[in-house]
């Protein structure tokens, strides 16, 4: 009798189970365990109070300043309703008023955030205390030009970021599919970054395509030199748990941090496969708000998946599919991988669902792509090109019957958030 494994992968706001043989299944690959740390709040201060490269927050501020504080949207799970209180704390220790603080949700090109979404992000108290400001990528009147990168990359930014006396950011360090790990500069671009300047900056995505948690490709290196150009006073940037919990806090200049971030990220998210899989089974959690989020949690699997296989993803959607945009230009079918680059190159709406489209096209050239889902409607997925299984276990067992007893099964139940790292020379 066949011996199978029940995994539980995260779908929605609940967990799901699927049945695996043991003989066919390869790993499952997750984040590597990291121990929370102790005290959140004594962690952020310790932070605050041994920066890198800076004197602390307190010491380097003064009475009459201005200050911008720069946070992630919705979509991204820095837990900045428990830092924020503390990053203002250490401002009113340095003599700032409430009146000259302003928080900036730094959006990108994403949606922006619903006034429950911004308050359940700042947290109540600072919500209603202070001035808070959401990016528009569009909104040209209130961007400034600051100067060009030597990849050609226009960098206009929110005015707010220029005038204001000093900047500082919140956010996270994680994987990235198009910028190797999120975290420093990247407030800058994209986060408070004009349309033009994220659509010249993510043309380069292509050039670092299958090169997961590189941070050397062209889009991360464009990123960090649009971000030079832009006066940023201190970065405080955490590394989270599988849980979401910090494991460690890391503040002061934005390189340094991101330097010694990107270090500790690795540790976390970096999960060795040591040999290529017929099958790849990845939940998008926790990037599983719509479609255009999740596929990242397929372009890590494709990584580790061998030419002829199979990547199966679940994501619940519960926004759909990402946008009307998103949903006509991958619906026209007649469209191959060079067809997104030319618009890409033309900048035809905005670049990001181009190279989303090119990424897609190039991995569909090669590998199968099923998905379970329930936010998206089975129409608009076969427009798409998705195949879309009824259940998670039919699904997974009508692969294994597909690619034999032989064939080699790796799970991801956090497939958003983790980089499968194969033997050098594969």
């Amino acid at each position: 009798m066949t011996t199978r494994r029940t995994i539980h992968l995260p779908y929605g706001g609940d967990r799901v189970p699927v049945s695996i043989p043991e003989d066919s299944l390869a790993d499952v690959f997750k984040p590597q365990e990291a121990n929370a740390c102790a005290d959140l709040v004594s962690e952020i201060r310790r932070a605050l109070s041994e920066p890198l490269g800076t004197p602390p927050l307190s010491e380097m501020v003064q009475r009459g300043e201005t200050v911008v504080i720069l946070v992630d949207d919705h979509t991204r799970t820095t837990p900045a309703v428990d830092i924020l209180p503390l990053v203002l704390e250490s401002l009113h220790q340095g003599g700032i008023r409430d009146g000259d603080i302003t928080i900036l949700v730094t959006h990108g090109t994403h949606r922006l955030s619903t006034e429950e979404e911004v308050r359940r992000k700042v947290g109540t108290d600072v919500y209603e205390r202070y001035r808070i400001r959401q990016h528009r990528c569009e909104d040209e009147d209130n961007q400034v030009y600051v100067g060009l990168t030597s990849r050609g990359t226009p960098v206009w930014v929110n005015r707010l970021v220029i005038e204001a006396d000093r900047c500082l950011g919140i956010g996270h360090i994680g994987p990235s599919p198009y910028a190797g790990y999120s975290g420093g500069k990247k407030l800058i671009l994209p986060g408070v970054a004009a349309l033009d300047t994220i659509n010249a900056n993510h043309s380069l995505v292509a050039s670092g395509f299958r090169r997961p948690g590189r941070v050397d490709v062209p889009c991360r290196l464009d990123i960090q030199e649009a971000g030079d150009l832009v006066p940023m006073d201190l970065v405080l940037d955490v590394v989270l748990c599988q849980d979401h919990a910090v494991a460690h806090a890391v503040a002061g200049a934005p390189d340094e941090v991101f330097r010694q971030g990107v270090a500790l990220a690795r540790h976390v998210y970096e999960v060795p496969c040591h040999a290529a899989l017929d099958i790849a089974v990845t939940a998008a959690y926790p990037y599983d708000i719509d479609l255009y989020q999740a596929v990242r949690a397929v372009e890590y699997a494709d990584a580790v998946v061998r030419e002829g296989g199979s990547i199966l993803l679940v994501a619940a959607c519960p926004e759909g599919i990402g946008g009307d945009d998103f949903f006509h230009l991958m619906a026209d079918r007649e469209k191959q991988a060079d067809d997104y680059l030319r618009d890409v190159a033309r900048r035809n709406g905005k670049v990001t669902f181009s190279v989303l489209g090119y990424c897609l096209a190039r991995i569909r050239e090669e590998k199968e792509l099923t998905i379970v889902t329930e936010g998206i409607d089975g129409e608009r997925l076969t427009a798409m090109g998705w195949e879309q299984a009824e259940s998670l276990q039919e699904a997974v067992d009508e692969l294994i019957k597909v690619h034999g007893p032989q064939g080699r099964v790796g799970v991801f139940p956090m497939g958003s958030s983790t980089i499968p790292a194969m033997p050098r020379g594969r």
